[in-house]
């Protein structure tokens, strides 16, 4: 197959994608990226007026894409994110586009912003070859709206390299009186949608509660400033610190857990690294954060309850021990190999008197033969 990928921002085909674009390449598949902006190998296609946002050069982003479809020759786009996924879309290409749906913009889906998006996806969902979601509730939206055959979960989303994220056991810090030190991680974007400042809640009751802990949090944003401001407003610049971006499994490492408290998500591939780790995640009970394993789940807007969660369980000891789970369940080759077969799917049922190259050794799940997302 010759396999496109497309991004709003190259950041993204570098954060997401690269590791499945090394497989398919080795699986013998040609693959081309293209995005907003310039990608970490520079190798891929510039396409102009692609941004995160939508904008009245949406036109010239269409052309961009049907010139890049047609340099290439590509036998189906792969596309990722509200932007471009949209404009991929709607840019009448002769080939079938499959929307990765990394989270679809809603949580619950009952406010009038939420089914604004709802309605548009509905329109999108008429020129969508298939669709990929990585978690519960996106898939039982979709579910609602196309046919199985067209729709593949993956589980552990893209997945993670497990070497680069070696299980170590949880640090034994103590402080210069011989207490222990809960050490406690956040990391993410600092965007209103991961709510950093709700940490801060959590680290204010846990120095309520008499606790000694050290907060780091690793990441940037806009909200990286008024974070740091509440750190010292707050009189929390000893225990807690935000310095922007930095090394996230380091930071699990040093730490006996980390804190999530996004307002949803797709499925956050922090959590998954946490586990990789052997680290417990303590979050909020929203979309996308409840489909992963062993996470601690709190009510919306009860930062106290986590904190009191965390105390109970710092002085029983468990934060002391690793989290039992095994890394090698998140490898992204699973999820390569299975997106892999259903492009091949989507291919042969969406253009099947076009000819496209599937490597042999695929044997029974090649072109002619359909791959149902139950049997992957």
């Amino acid at each position: 197959m010759r396999i496109g990928i497309l991004a709003s921002v190259g950041e993204m085909v570098d954060s997401f994608f690269s590791d499945f674009i090394a497989s398919w390449t080795m699986a013998g598949h040609e693959v081309s990226v293209a995005a907003g902006t310039v990608m970490h190998d520079s190798a891929g296609r510039i396409i102009e007026r692609l941004t995160r946002r939508p904008g009245l050069g949406v036109a010239r982003a269409w052309s961009g894409i049907r010139q890049w479809v047609q340099d290439e020759r590509l036998d189906v786009v792969l596309t990722n994110a509200a932007t471009a996924s949209a404009v991929a879309r709607t840019a009448r290409l002769q080939i079938p586009v499959v929307y990765f749906c990394h989270g679809l913009h809603w949580n619950q889906g009952r406010g009038a912003s939420d089914r604004l998006w709802q309605s548009v996806e509905r329109l999108l969902l008429l020129k969508t070859a298939g669709v990929v979601t990585i978690n519960s509730d996106d898939h039982t939206w979709f579910k609602g709206r196309l046919s199985t055959e067209r729709i593949l979960r993956l589980h552990n989303g893209v997945g993670l390299r497990p070497d680069a994220y070696p299980r170590v056991p949880p640090p034994q810090v103590e402080n210069v009186s011989g207490r222990k030190v809960l050490k406690l991680a956040w990391i993410g974007e600092f965007s209103p949608r991961k709510r950093p400042h709700l940490v801060l809640d959590v680290a204010d009751s846990l120095r309520e509660a008499g606790v000694d802990f050290a907060l780091e949090m690793i990441g940037e944003g806009l909200l990286l400033e008024s974070v740091n401001e509440a750190i010292h407003r707050l009189g929390l610049e000893n225990r807690v610190t935000a310095a922007g971006a930095g090394d996230a499994a380091g930071v699990l490492a040093g730490s006996h857990a980390l804190i999530h408290t996004s307002a949803w998500e797709g499925l956050p591939r922090v959590m998954m690294e946490a586990l990789a780790v052997g680290r417990p995640t303590y979050a909020f009970d929203v979309k996308g954060v409840r489909d992963i394993p062993q996470v601690a789940l709190f009510p919306e807007g009860e930062p106290r309850l986590l904190a009191r969660q965390l105390v109970e369980d710092w002085k029983a000891g468990t934060l002391l021990e690793t989290v039992s789970f095994d890394p090698g369940t998140l490898d992204f080759s699973r999820s390569a190999e299975a997106l892999e077969l259903f492009l091949q799917q989507i291919v042969s049922k969406s253009l099947p008197a076009r000819a496209f190259r599937v490597p042999a050794d695929k044997g029974a799940h090649s072109a002619g033969t359909p791959v149902t997302p139950e049997a992957i």
